[in-house]
């Protein structure tokens, strides 16, 4: 992984430099958009019914969303492009934070891309089912058809990576969007739940409060390829 900076761009900027010059990868976009208006924010609030927690607001008050697709060189996927949805052979490294507007919306669980947890699962993640909250998850990160990056919704939102197009909320842990935001990138974008902090159903989900591996970059091209030799 590249040496730490101090900004989300810099630490994006040295990721993508990574990967073009990788000799088996290529990059097929990046993009850091403008940041999000006050307007934005304030209307996210306004879903949110409280005010964004600090590394959210900080994130989208420095650029509204987060876009980097690539894959292994020679092989042929399907394209998503910012904002998309990605499909079946899309690209094993797709970072898609959504700008704001979308993201804040309750089209999401109404269009079940995203699912009610259960009310165990909110108690274990706020120590109470938080009231007044029609709507539980939103999509953040939609860099996968079967997994994307979630945001459920309460007191202190917490992000984790739901599986089956979002049918499964509740088989991976759960982090802070700066340390979702942190793993992302020391993944490059690979697969967030199975390099990341999905469990499957080997235990209960907890909070992790760091992500602490750093693989190579080339320890991540290896699994990649060994998952596409098995497809």
């Amino acid at each position: 992984m590249p040496a730490m900076t101090t900004t989300f761009r810099e630490r994006f900027d040295a990721v993508c430099a990574a990967l073009r010059a990788h000799p088996e990868l290529e990059v097929y976009g990046a993009e850091l958009p403008a940041p999000a208006s006050a307007r934005e924010l304030a209307a996210a609030e306004e879903f949110l019914g409280a005010p964004l927690p600090a590394d959210i607001r900080e994130f989208y008050a420095a650029h509204n969303g987060a876009y980097l697709e690539w894959g292994r060189r020679g092989r042929s996927y399907e394209r998503t492009g910012f904002g998309g949805y990605p499909d079946y052979g899309s690209a094993p490294g797709m970072i898609n934070i959504l700008p704001l507007a979308d993201v804040m919306s309750g089209h999401w669980q109404d269009e079940y891309h995203v699912n009610e947890v259960s009310d165990e699962h909110l108690r274990r993640i706020f120590g109470a089912v938080p009231e007044n909250t029609p709507v539980t998850a939103v999509c953040v990160d939609n860099f996968d058809k079967y997994y994307h990056g979630d945001l459920i919704l309460g007191p202190a939102p917490v992000m984790i990576v739901s599986t089956d197009h979002g049918a499964d909320m509740e088989a991976s842990d759960w982090v802070t969007f700066a340390t979702y935001l942190d793993m992302t990138l020391a993944l490059y974008g690979a697969n967030r739940y199975t390099m990341g902090i999905g469990i499957g159903w080997s235990r209960e989900p907890a909070l992790r409060e760091r992500f602490d591996e750093r693989p190579s970059l080339d320890a991540i091209v290896a699994r990649i390829a060994a998952d596409e030799a098995d497809d």
